[in-house]
């Protein structure tokens, strides 16, 4: 085999999509990691990075499409990094990120699963409640090399708006978008076909009211959500006031704040509900990283008494708030991490429920070990950490019994899942 180098072309066929938003070919026994190409392509591609296991490489033509090529909807894709599969028809994304959810707990954890992974989905359009932009005179790369909110002296002049929006000469012009693909810099978005429309149609309001402020007040992100009553907006902006949004799942009615975690996709939130609470009931219910008490609430209908842990202040009390609303007297809300809360409290549950962040549980899986609830359920949105951590509670002396996905991101290569475990006798 030829060593690859460094800009070098290659002609290669794309045999499948990739988790984390690449497709995948071969060349003389090496994998090609290659974005923006589909099942099936034949492409021109040219080599960026190489590694002893696999080359990354840039699509540089498609010679001849493959049958799972599709239009891209949005005129951004390609170049804003927020989907990486706008590109390929939605069957075959769905095909994909079962094969990511079984590859993951065969490769990661290390369990026999020969049999597919079940994936739920629901509408690809059109389906985000909530959002966040960046702005390119405020997010960045900072002189470190680290990225975030960029410092005072770090900031770069931007160009002057254009007379044509009303402003004055030479008033900044607010960059207002995601960031581009593989880069830190953001992309002026102008429309977003995943976003509900409420949020979609409200884009050109922000725009307006932050060319109204001088640039010294402009956020570092803007947090969207909608819900009944339509979109807000946080921090506060002129004319768009930062205030709670309403969702019903369920039948139960949720308050949220557009900077509180909340499960994004509105087709698909109540059959990700039903599935992690499945037939479970019983006496004790433990809801750990509770949020604003997307799943305690129904938990209330099938447990005499559920005990909702959340570290985050805001979104503790609006959860304490939904429950009160909701009638649900039986959820205790409290603000503590859930390694503390653990540590703290040693009643053992029928059931834990959890829906940690990205990094996972891996932190409080010794203290779950210890506890041994009879029965666990793990809502996770990455399939790594997943893995890892089933891997952990398996080895600890849980049975790992079914584990499902749900698109809750179409047109990208994330994808929630659902885990359910019980204490092995």
């Amino acid at each position: 085999m030829t060593e690859p180098t460094v800009g070098q072309t290659l002609e290669l066929t794309i045999d499948r999509l990739g988790f984390g938003g690449f497709a995948v070919g071969r060349h003389e026994g090496l994998a090609v990691f290659v974005p923006f190409a589909a099942p099936g392509d034949r492409v021109r591609a040219e080599i960026y990075e190489v590694d002893k296991r696999f080359v990354r490489a840039h699509l540089r033509e498609v010679l001849a499409p493959g049958p799972h090529r599709v239009a891209p909807r949005c005129r951004h894709f390609g170049d804003c990094g927020g989907c990486q599969f706008q590109h390929v028809d939605y069957p075959t994304q769905v095909a994909a990120k079962a094969e990511f959810v079984r590859d993951a707990l065969v490769r990661t954890g290390g369990f026999d699963w020969p049999e597919p992974v079940r994936i739920h989905h629901g509408d690809p359009w059109g389906y985000r409640v909530r959002s966040q932009l960046k702005l390119t005179a405020t997010s960045g790369q900072r002189s470190d090399g680290s990225h975030g909110r960029l410092r005072r002296h770090e900031r770069k002049p931007r160009p002057a708006a254009a007379d044509s929006a009303g402003q004055p000469a030479g008033t900044p012009t607010p960059v207002l978008g995601f960031h581009r693909a593989f880069q830190h810099e953001v992309v002026d978005v102008q429309e977003c076909p995943v976003l509900a429309t409420e949020l979609e149609t409200s884009l050109p309001a922000v725009r307006k009211a932050l060319a109204s402020l001088p640039r010294a007040e402009w956020p570092y992100q803007l947090d969207g959500a909608c819900g009944r009553g339509g979109a807000v907006w946080a921090p506060d902006l002129p004319g768009l006031r930062k205030d709670l949004v309403e969702h019903e799942v369920l039948g139960f009615r949720y308050l949220i704040e557009p900077e509180s975690f909340f499960q994004g996709n509105r087709h698909l939130v109540a059959a990700l509900v039903t599935g992690a609470l499945g037939d479970e009931r019983g006496g004790v219910a433990f809801d750990l990283y509770a949020g604003v008490g997307l799943f305690s609430l129904p938990l209330s209908r099938r447990f005499e008494r559920v005990v909702a842990v959340e570290d985050e202040r805001r979104a503790c009390t609006l959860g304490r708030v939904n429950a009160k609303t909701n009638g649900c007297s039986n959820v205790t809300y409290l603000r503590a991490t859930t390694e503390q809360f653990l540590r703290d409290h040693k009643e053992r549950p029928d059931l834990v429920l959890m829906d940690p962040p990205r990094l996972g549980a891996k932190p409080a899986l010794p203290l779950l070990l210890q506890l041994r609830a009879a029965r666990l359920v793990y809502v996770s949105c990455d399939p790594q950490t997943l893995a890892r951590d089933l891997r952990v509670l398996v080895d600890g002396g849980y049975r790992l019994e079914q584990v499902e996905g749900y698109d809750m991101f179409p047109q990208t290569y994330h994808v929630e899942c659902v885990a359910r475990l019980a204490l092995s006798r």
